[in-house]
């Protein structure tokens, strides 16, 4: 797995990141075990749940690729950690549990941080609800509604103007006719 998907995550976000992906899998299982040896005796985790969690962040990162027998990445994915995660309960294995759902985890949220993993509607409304919050709320500009001066009149209309000629009268929408009809009055109150 490590070879083959690695490869492709590695290719996607970078060798730096990828470096980076990998000691959090390496490190972050072997923290929590350490923790957890102050309250249970613990073994040492092997390296198959690190290069699951490779295929995990393959799998975040090209969800839908059709790998064995046709089936997409995703549900391969979760088919594996359903397995493990049902093989830990059922032998009791607290520990491999924990290093298994740690690794998942770290890898599908390194990825889903980077911007590159499946758009999650939850995930989204999570990270704007604990982001930074705006210091300052932008109001927009008022717009003055100061009507055209007489002087702007032929500017103001002129691209109205230019519409007609080239589409007809029925092309102008509600707007433009009644700004039409403005300036038409204008014009023949001026000359009046």
């Amino acid at each position: 797995m490590l070879f083959v998907f690695g490869r492709e995550v590695e290719r996607f976000i970078g060798r730096r990141a990828y470096i980076a992906l990998y000691l959090v899998l390496l490190l972050l299982p072997s923290v929590i075990l350490t923790l957890l040896r102050f309250w249970t005796p613990t073994t040492l985790g092997t390296s198959t749940p690190l290069h699951f969690a490779i295929f995990v962040a393959f799998a975040t990162i090209y969800p839908n690729v059709q790998l064995f027998m046709r089936i997409a990445a995703k549900w391969v994915a979760f088919i594996f950690i359903a397995i493990g995660t049902l093989s830990a309960l059922a032998a009791h294995h607290w520990q491999t549990l924990v290093v298994l759902w740690t690794s998942v985890g770290a890898a599908f949220l390194f990825i889903e941080l980077r911007g590159a993993g499946p758009e999650l509607a939850w995930w989204d409304a999570l990270k704007a609800r604990l982001g930074p919050k705006p210091k300052f709320h932008v109001v927009p500009k008022m717009r003055s509604s100061r009507s055209a001066e007489p002087d702007d009149v032929y500017t103001s209309i002129d691209p109205i103007l230019d519409k007609i000629s080239k589409f007809g009268i029925g092309s102008l929408t509600a707007s433009e006719r009644r700004q039409l009809n403005r300036e038409r009055e204008r014009l023949l109150k001026k000359s009046e």
